[in-house]
């Protein structure tokens, strides 16, 4: 007993000395530094409280708090009360999803187990499949993929051209087809997917700030990460794997549609139908090296294309060996159909939620095969040869005619006559001159010798742009000048339009100067002071600066006169680009006409597959369909 006390004594300044040497802190660990900026990367302002490394799911801390202090929950030292309620939230939340999870891991019970069918049946069954085998073509294989180059560039009407699709496959009862998705970066949890919304309040300063000091680009977008579920990223490594896994082992009973929603760019100066397609973290794909890459799909495979990206019509070209026409024709069944011309941007990707805006060519493509548009609204189906079915020739034929947009459609027999044919007989030519047709031929003859599509394609878009000449040099010179008093209106509307500029310039300059003059801080966005002006009280005396003697509202007039001038200026676009389609269909008139004396049986033999191949139809059976 003598010891005891002597032992407990020991104890206690053990746990004294113990507890001196290493007190207990509520201040976080110290994070490790923060990744450097990209050069030119502008990154937003951060309170010092935010600065912390939360979870990443949790994204961004309140941007507006108290400036009251508390202890923050968990690890995270101390901080405002509105941060501690945005942690405790987050940290709820991540409880209730561990839960969930643990739930979803205990073992479920296993089914009965199914017992091996007797020889004799099994027999039977396989000699049935023999049987039913090649009394119809199976499903369509489907390769969907697209998505932007970043998540700067990964618009939500990407996404929703996706979903659509899925909704177009259930109107033709293509549902349980084979389908792979490759989309931005997959299943990644990162925001990669770029939207605005109407209702997404931007302060007036802040929008005074980006007008004046910096630029209005994207400050009303938001991010989330894509919602679906695809089976990899757009890359070309989940390409590859795609191609060697299941586009490799097709047969010939199969069919491939590929359709990529996505952005495109340039040729070069020396390869100028070398356009390419981008993927996640801007990854190039080129269509020479696309067209090599689909020589893996048996030759014997069926495979349509489209393809809505800017300069798609550069693709046109993988009909071609490796993509060069002047390789010959690829061995392999391909068709298809791409939104507009090598050259030309086209129409479509928008961070707006709002479908009914939607103008591109997918939009009226996958209407017109289904007979719905994407807001579900029924769409009269153009069976122009009254065949009762929508062949993609067909669907391709009403994206010509109703679309409104600057995009010129191209398919591939325009890049096969461009290729094989022309439009009126050489100088050196044996063939006589009677068996080729004339640019001036009458234009009744041009409509006996179109095919249906093209048919009601010229008919059509003679009506919108009322063109009414009997002769077809002369219908196509009263496009060519209608082209021209176009041309000549927009750049009337232009002048306009640089004078409402120059006036909108003059009152930026003048705003931009007196806020700089008074708070000279905001030459750099990340100081504290230029920070504070985003608050309301600091924020109310820049309008009242800024609204003095009606400057900021004759800027904001002078903006909205100069996007007026650029509205019908766009409209003009859209006429002129009407012209440009009616003489393109004409022109494939005359080239298809004249193939045969231009190249011989052979290529003639060949277009005629190729064009098979265009006029087939997702509902129907047929190889290739």
């Amino acid at each position: 007993m003598k010891h005891l006390p002597i032992t407990l004594l020991s104890i206690f300044l053990l746990t004294f000395v113990k507890g001196y040497a290493c007190p207990p802190t509520e201040e976080p660990i110290e994070p490790k530094e923060a990744p450097k900026p990209a050069a030119g990367e502008i990154l937003p302002v951060k309170k010092p409280e935010d600065s912390r490394r939360f979870p990443q799911h949790w994204g961004q801390p309140p941007k507006i708090q108290t400036r009251d202090m508390v202890k923050l929950p968990g690890k995270w030292g101390r901080g405002s009360s509105t941060l501690a309620k945005w942690i405790a939230e987050n940290l709820k939340r991540d409880a209730e999803e561990d839960r969930k999870s643990v739930q979803e891991l205990k073992p479920k019970p296993k089914p009965p187990a199914r017992s091996e069918p007797p020889a004799e049946a099994k027999e039977k069954l396989v000699e049935k499949k023999q049987a039913t085998k090649g009394s119809g073509a199976p499903l369509p294989h489907f390769l969907v993929w697209g998505g932007g180059y970043s998540a700067s560039g990964n618009q939500v009407s990407l996404e929703k051209n996706v979903l659509y699709f899925r909704r177009v496959l259930g109107e033709l009862n293509l549902l349980k087809s084979p389908r792979h998705l490759l989309f931005a970066d997959g299943r990644d949890k990162g925001r990669d997917l770029q939207f605005m919304d109407p209702a997404f309040d931007i302060p007036e300063i802040n929008r005074a700030f980006a007008e004046l000091l910096g630029s209005t680009k994207g400050i009303a977008n938001q991010y989330r990460s894509n919602g679906l579920a695809p089976n990899g990223p757009s890359s070309l490594a989940e390409i590859d794997k795609w191609l060697n896994a299941t586009a490799s082992k097709l047969t010939k009973e199969d069919r491939l549609m590929i359709y990529f929603t996505g952005h495109g760019g340039k040729g070069d100066k020396k390869t100028p139908q070398n356009t390419n397609l981008y993927m996640w973290n801007n990854q190039k794909f080129k269509m020479n090296d696309f067209s090599k890459r689909l020589d893996k799909i048996p030759a014997e495979v069926p495979v349509v294309m489209v393809m809505v990206q800017c300069y798609s019509g550069g693709f046109a070209n993988f009909i071609f060996k490796e993509g060069d026409p002047k390789k010959g024709m690829a061995d392999h069944s391909r068709a298809g159909f791409f939104a507009t011309v090598h050259d030309r941007v086209a129409a479509g990707c928008t961070p707006d939620i709002r479908e009914e805006n939607y103008q591109e060519y997918s939009t009226n493509f996958w209407e017109a095969l289904c007979g719905k548009n994407r807001l579900g609204a029924k769409v009269e189906k153009p069976d122009f040869n009254g065949d009762g079915k929508i062949s993609y020739a067909e669907a391709h034929a009403h994206v010509i005619i109703s679309s409104e947009t600057i995009d010129i459609p191209i398919k591939t027999s325009d890049a096969f006559l461009r290729h094989y044919s022309k439009t009126s007989r050489p100088k050196d030519a044996k063939t006589p001159a009677d068996a080729w047709m004339k640019p001036g031929a009458d234009y009744a003859g041009i409509l006996k010798q179109a095919s249906p599509e093209d048919h009601a394609v010229l008919e059509a878009l003679s009506r919108k742009l009322g063109l009414k000449e009997k002769q077809a040099d002369k219908r196509s010179k009263e496009a060519r000048d209608l082209m021209a008093e176009l041309e000549k209106q927009r750049k009337a509307l232009a002048d306009q339009k640089k004078k409402s500029d120059t006036e909108r310039n003059k009152i930026k300059a003048k705003l931009a100067g007196e806020i700089r003059k008074r708070w000279p801080e905001v030459s750099n966005p990340f100081h504290p002071n230029a920070r504070m002006l985003l608050e309301p009280t600091q924020s109310e005396q820049v309008m009242a600066l800024l609204k003095k003697e009606g400057a900021w509202n004759k800027y904001l007039k002078a903006k909205s006169a100069s996007a007026a001038f650029e509205k019908k200026r766009f409209e003009l676009d859209k006429r002129k680009v009407k012209c440009m389609r009616f003489l393109r269909v004409m022109e494939n008139v005359v080239l298809e006409k004249n193939l045969e004396v231009a190249a011989g049986a052979e290529i003639s033999a060949r277009y005629k597959k190729l064009r098979a191949l265009e006029n087939g139809s997702l509902s129907s059976n047929e190889p290739g369909a």
